[in-house]
């Protein structure tokens, strides 16, 4: 059970409009302490056996942005110097997060050969869900997809 709290983005505090305020969940203290050692484990097992592809630069340690940038850079110059045009997509997934569909989170967990205990409290973690956004009125709904902000898990799925 998540506790929603919306927080104003900045500069933003008098705003009627929804989306001008970034929803936290809140866990209790047992939650983040399984989502940790989940997201610890699921972490070592897809970095052990390799699973993720050389030029994921998302959400790995010891990565970042620069590290995508100037392989990016590498790539222009190299093709720049056998004289080939590139050119670069580059797309921004509004609500990534709040849509993340679990069974392809699970599905991928399956075919990276995670363990099966791993994997069935992954599974069970994703199942029952549910969050109370907390306002004036509360209101209570079952969750089937999406990472909360504010979850542990949250960059590894």
């Amino acid at each position: 059970m998540a506790k929603i709290i919306p927080i104003a983005k900045p500069d933003t505090q008098n705003s009627q409009d929804v989306t001008k305020y970034r929803p936290i969940s809140l866990l209790n203290i047992g939650g983040k302490i399984l989502e940790k050692a989940l997201i610890n484990r699921i972490n070592h097992h897809i970095h052990s056996t390799e699973y993720l592809k050389r030029n994921q630069y998302g959400f790995i340690p010891q990565t970042s942005t620069t590290d995508a940038i100037m392989s990016v850079k590498e790539f222009i110059q190299e093709g720049f110097s056998k004289g080939e045009i590139t050119v670069t997509v580059s797309l921004d997934m509004e609500g990534a997060f709040n849509s993340a569909w679990w069974p392809s989170v699970l599905k991928n967990l399956q075919e990276s050969g995670c363990p099966r205990n791993l994997y069935n409290l992954t599974k069970n973690y994703f199942s029952q869900r549910k969050a109370t956004l907390a306002t004036n009125i509360n209101i209570e709904r079952v969750v089937s997809k999406g990472c909360p902000q504010g979850s542990c898990l949250g960059p590894g799925m």
